[in-house]
């Protein structure tokens, strides 16, 4: 008998025994944690957290202020239910039928009790109720799934760490699901995965892993406006490079913060007068006619070509007007609403020069639109080069800084793609294209250039067929000519008064006299500056040489 019952019915009460152990270990119930989904009278919006951490941010912020959007065990498990209430409008609601309040979806044979997520430092717990309805017996699992949780602003990495059916654990059986996803499609599970993805992201079956490249979500989500994708990917570079984004758990809520403070910059941005715009080329070559006062001047003070100087009044006039057609306002290159609620100006970029140093600077600045004196400003500071490259005035862009952090020239191509779709940026340098034709038309030819004294020193070439002796000769003739010359304002007579004395006197400095008369002559008015060139043209048609030879311009 005891034969018999090892043969025949052990293997019997086995084969019974198996799937009731099955059911038994899948069996888990598991209850709404209804606390979490009750809310203290308000709704938890993401759009309203992200509108009240600016609000505050822009009514008042300094270096130190932070933006801070932190989501909250129970306040996540709140966005949930409003994804279940538009499912089921009735669900958790004490006035309703069980069927009704105890399911997101109630079918004949089974019921969805709903999604909760539970936050325990990096790691979140995504547990589900499934209710199977068998004759009249309920059978309860639940499914949980637990993830890993790495990010920061290159990379965001889900690590399945658990995945259980009921009390089961089934994250070995990913062999399994493999080799029956390949019977069932024809592709393995990492490729099924990976197409559902849709280049997103990429999963790893072996590493149990999902990653997300930064990069490739921003790109994905800005593929019909890729100027937009690379300037985005370039702030998060410049972020991450200065370390001013925080992601992970604290105190059982996800939070997220940015340092935007650190990038403030209280100073006045300089703002271009109306009155000191450049609105035509005919304006523009006048303009640059009038620099040819300082260009005789230089010859006297110089053993090399002549030169004129641009200050940064006159460069920002030329940038301003380059930049014409793309200002969508006076003085603002874009516009972009954020959240609805907020503003983003990028202004136009200005010169500033120190010593020798050659700044581009673009405000930019973030304004509440209800509120528009509650707002964050920041001036990002490009130090530059510039050169002469063939025609084209060509401005290298070399660091960036924005407040307390810089960032590298590897992202300066994006970020300058602030200032709109222009032709005055090439390969991501901001470049003045035939400026030397510009400068041809004003009648002189620009050799090369250099930041000296706190301005743009363009060095101009000279004629070749004529002495540097005589043509100093000439000039010295023509400023005398002028020098009492009433058409001339009083302190120019002056500053060539000065000019002549100091070429006259053994102890004399020509350059610095030289320097003071250029600083007189861009204190006057541009009607002034035009009645001096006016005279001097005047005068150089009575000389040996006219300017056009000296210059040697007119063949």
């Amino acid at each position: 008998m005891k034969f018999l019952f090892k043969v025949i019915v052990l293997p019997i009460l086995s084969i019974v025994a198996i799937p009731l152990i099955t059911l038994a270990i899948l069996y888990k119930s598991v209850e709404i944690p209804v606390e979490d989904f009750t809310s203290d009278g308000d709704t938890v919006v993401l759009a309203d957290m992200i509108t009240e951490e600016m609000d505050a941010f822009l009514e008042n912020n300094d270096s130190e202020s932070v933006i801070t959007l932190g989501v909250a065990q129970k306040e996540a498990n709140l966005l949930l239910k409003e994804t279940f209430l538009s499912m089921n409008s009735k669900f958790l609601d004490e006035n309703a039928t069980d069927d009704e309040k105890n399911y997101v979806l109630k079918e004949d044979m089974y019921g969805y009790q709903g999604t909760w997520v539970n936050f325990d430092e990096d790691i979140v717990e995504i547990e589900s109720g499934i209710h199977i309805f068998v004759a009249n017996f309920t059978y309860k699992t639940r499914l949980l799934i637990t993830f890993k949780l790495e990010a920061d602003t290159e990379e965001i990495v889900l690590t399945l760490d658990k995945l259980t059916i009921g009390n089961l654990p089934l994250a070995w059986a990913f062999g399994a699901a493999d080799w029956a996803v390949t019977q069932i499609t024809g592709n393995d599970l990492e490729e099924t995965i990976n197409d559902q993805l849709n280049g997103v992201a990429t999963f790893n079956p072996t590493t149990r892993e999902i990653r997300v490249e930064v990069q490739t979500l921003v790109d994905s989500q800005f593929q019909d406006d890729p100027q937009q994708a690379a300037l985005i990917n370039s702030l998060m570079a410049f972020v991450d490079e200065n370390e001013l984004f925080e992601i992970g758990f604290t105190d059982g809520s996800f939070d997220a913060s940015l340092a935007l403070g650190k990038t403030k910059d209280a100073t006045p941005p300089f703002e271009l007068d109306a009155a000191d715009r450049i609105m035509t080329e005919a304006d523009l070559t006048a303009m640059l006619e009038s620099k040819a006062t300082s260009l005789i001047l230089s010859t006297l003070s110089t053993t090399t070509n002549p030169y004129i100087e641009f200050g940064e009044l006159t460069l920002n006039k030329v940038l301003d007007y380059m930049l014409k057609d793309q200002q969508v306002s006076p003085g603002v290159l874009q516009e972009v609403v954020m959240f609805e609620n907020y503003v983003m100006k990028a202004y136009v970029p200005y010169v500033s020069m120190t010593d020798t140093e050659f700044v581009v600077n673009i405000p930019l600045n973030i304004s509440s639109i209800a509120e528009p004196t509650h707002q964050f400003q920041t001036i990002i500071k490009i130090d530059a080069t510039p050169t002469i490259s063939g025609s084209d005035l060509v401005i290298t862009l070399n660091e960036l800084t924005a407040g307390e952090v810089s960032v590298t020239n590897e992202h300066l191509p994006n970020i300058v793609t602030l200032l709109g779709d222009t032709n005055l940026i090439v390969d991501g340098n901001i470049v003045i294209q035939n400026f030397d034709q510009q400068m041809n038309q004003a009648g002189m030819s620009i050799e090369s250039v250099e930041v000296t004294n706190s301005k743009l020193r363009m060095y101009v070439v000279l004629s070749d067929s004529i002495p540097l002796g005589d043509i100093q000769d000439a000039i010295e003739g023509v400023l005398g000519g002028i020098s009492d010359n009433p058409e001339v304002p009083a302190e120019v007579n002056d500053a060539i008064d000065d000019v002549l004395n100091s070429i006259t006197d053994p102890q004399g400095d020509p350059e610095q006299a030289v320097e003071d008369f250029m600083e007189t002559f861009e204190g006057l008015s541009e009607e002034d500056q035009q009645a001096v060139y006016d005279a001097l043209q005047e005068e150089f048609q009575n000389s040996e040489y006219s300017l056009e030879d000296i210059l040697g311009l007119v063949p």
